[in-house]
């Protein structure tokens, strides 16, 4: 798969994970936890899916000595999927802090 390939399926997985974590802000606020679990699961297949992507594709060929091309769709890639990580993990936390303020 070419790099460029590689980058946009990271993107959008990583976008429609990010999507699903926003999905399951919204409906925490509004105290429909029992709704988020599911938004929060699905999300985290998706980034597994792309880390797998940048594991097998970029990072595993280049480490078997192959030379890839880096350009800023790449680097784009890496941010949103390492931002979108982080979103899950903020996500979460907010998600139980708005449980225990809803009790």
């Amino acid at each position: 798969m070419n790099t460029e390939k590689v980058a946009f399926d990271i993107i959008s997985l990583a976008g429609d994970a990010k999507a699903e974590l926003q999905k399951a802000l919204k409906l925490a606020h509004e105290g429909k936890f029992a709704e988020t679990q599911s938004l929060i699961d699905k999300a985290s297949e998706q980034l597994q899916q792309a880390h797998k992507l940048q594991t097998q594709e970029l990072l595993t060929r280049e480490a078997n000595g192959e030379k890839l091309s880096f350009n800023v769709l790449i680097s784009h890639a890496q941010d949103y999927l390492m931002t979108t990580y982080t979103l899950k993990d903020v996500a979460v936390e907010i998600i139980n802090l708005y449980q225990i303020l809803k009790k």
